[in-house]
């Protein structure tokens, strides 16, 4: 397959814009296909972690008119900053492109309003039945199935109402979605949530993997990436407050009883399933106690 750049859906306040992307010498990552059975399916996920970043090579970005010259990093990434003057929120379109062909890869960036309240989710066993905790049947699920094959969590209706709930009676609009997952399943989690009509937004996963033994670490906890990833979102929105939603299963209510500590004003509520494997209610209660006093709702849900 040919080299490409794959875009990613960016972020934009009221005075800018930043988009990041990766460009590859070797993609062969195939388009989805419901038919595809275990075989195909091992051998998509070995090609995602296959991918051959380009370093060090140059990019141009276009958006609003205006185009920018970016370069990759040692593991093929990008990020580009533009300021603009656009005010009514919403999706805008953005390219990308080079000069080693004439292909021209779009993507886009969500253009959020400073004063509505947005959702800031977990995504493995928050909104995709993953098995965290488990690694065989992590591993079973990563490896046998796809985004057709992969099962939201039950009873996903409970995360909607508890959303609404605490949002008066409404759905909010903007969502992000921070993951321990790599960017090599970027496309899988496209997929997914189209598949499953779940909120569009804009996700924030972990470096890009490179080599089959990634495979076996993929979704590795590291607490510094939500950590930084949901104070990057404060300070970009500097008006903003957010829901934030996890489960009981890893890292998450540590991670959002750090984030109440220091912005409990803006947090408008926690939000945390309560996996049936997990038996830890004493350590839930204790974050309970701990977000709640500081002002903030602790809600559980199944």
């Amino acid at each position: 397959m040919e080299s490409k750049i794959i875009g990613y859906r960016g972020v934009a306040n009221r005075n800018r814009v930043i988009i990041s992307g990766h460009a590859f010498e070797k993609h062969k990552v195939r388009d989805l296909d419901p038919l595809h059975g275990r075989r195909r399916n091992i051998k998509q996920m070995l090609m995602r972690f296959r991918a051959r970043p380009l370093k060090r090579t140059e990019v141009m970005v276009k958006l609003n008119g205006e185009t920018k010259k970016v370069r990759t990093n040692n593991r093929g990434f990008f990020t580009c900053e533009v300021k603009h003057q656009l005010t009514e929120p919403g999706w805008y379109p953005y390219e990308i492109f080079w000069k080693r062909n004439h292909k021209v890869f779009k993507s886009e960036y969500r253009l959020s309003d400073e004063h509505e309240t947005g959702v800031i989710s977990d995504i493995d066993d928050t909104l995709l039945v993953s098995h965290s905790t488990r690694i065989i049947r992590k591993m079973a699920l990563v490896l046998f199935r796809n985004a057709h094959t992969r099962k939201a969590i039950p009873m996903l209706s409970n995360w909607y109402n508890q959303l609404r709930n605490v949002h008066d009676s409404e759905t909010p609009l903007d969502f992000y979605y921070v993951s321990n997952s790599e960017w090599n399943l970027y496309d899988f989690l496209n997929d997914f949530f189209n598949i499953n009509e779940l909120p569009k937004g804009v996700f924030f996963l972990q470096s890009l993997k490179k080599g089959l033994r990634d495979i076996l670490k993929t979704g590795k906890v590291n607490s510094d990436h939500k950590l930084n990833s949901i104070e990057f979102l404060l300070k970009f929105y500097p008006e903003k407050t957010f829901i934030l939603v996890g489960d009981n299963g890893q890292k998450d209510m540590e991670i959002y009883s750090v984030i109440s500590s220091r912005y409990s004003s803006r947090v408008k509520a926690v939000l945390i399933r309560e996996l049936p494997y997990i038996k830890n209610a004493q350590r839930t209660k204790k974050y309970k106690e701990t977000i709640s006093g500081f002002g903030i709702p602790f809600i559980t849900f199944h």
